[in-house]
């Protein structure tokens, strides 16, 4: 049986479409790699130290998660907590995941108690 993941296989056009605002928690939608610039040689969603969003979908290091339920952190504009019903490996799991704006148009995304910067791309 074939397991659908929507973390690999998108069009590279829905991958790269905008969203609108993120005045409700909502981020740009984007590919990202992990670090402070982006690969020389290009790369592809899925691929390792990719992430990417399709909101409410955020999906890296193998792992999809439907984002719902934003909450503003406190004093910092443009990072928000959200509740995740995320899948790996064919097992289903919540989880927390903490999204925010980084300089450069990327994005600093915290799960599994690690800290990491994305770099949004265009591969």
């Amino acid at each position: 049986m074939s397991i659908f993941n929507p973390c690999v296989g998108h069009s590279a056009a829905l991958i790269l479409s905008i969203a609108a605002t993120t005045a409700h928690g909502f981020p740009q939608d984007g590919l990202f790699f992990q670090g402070l610039t982006c690969p020389a040689e290009g790369f592809a969603a899925g691929e390792a130290r990719s992430a990417s969003l399709s909101f409410p979908t955020l999906c890296l290091s193998g792992t999809s998660c439907d984002l719902s339920n934003p909450i503003n952190v406190r004093d910092m504009d443009q990072i928000f907590l959200y509740d995740g019903a995320c899948s790996s490996d064919g097992d289903d799991f919540a989880a927390r995941r903490l999204i925010g704006e980084a300089s450069g148009d990327g994005r600093v995304v915290v799960y599994d108690n690690t800290a990491h910067t994305y770099s949004r791309c265009e591969p």
